[in-house]
């Protein structure tokens, strides 16, 4: 009656090595994963410095967009201006008469 208690007794020692080498395992997978991203922080560290200088790209092209519609707008209401339209025509028709008398 002994020997079934030392077959269990050997089954669940054999079943916890087993269970301790999965665990050893997993924390080995785990260590490689962590050390992986450590890597792959320590090589982004440059990239606040990119941000910061696409950032102050970007304001600038956004400034140089605002002063050529700024530039653009004024242009095509100076086009649309039924003032300025009288005074071309005035000018033109001043002369042509100061033309036509000389």
């Amino acid at each position: 009656m002994t020997e079934p208690q030392i077959d269990s007794a050997g089954l669940l020692l054999g079943e916890m090595k087993g269970q301790l080498r999965e665990l050893i395992h997993n924390l080995n997978t785990m260590s490689a994963k962590i050390d992986s991203l450590t890597e792959r922080v320590i090589g982004a560290s440059g990239l606040p410095g990119k941000v910061r200088e696409l950032e102050e790209r970007i304001a600038a092209l956004e400034a140089d967009k605002n002063k050529r519609d700024g530039a653009m707008g004024f242009g095509s209401w100076l086009l649309r201006s039924p003032a300025i339209a009288w005074l071309a025509t005035a000018g033109v028709a001043i002369w042509a008469l100061l033309k036509g008398k000389a």
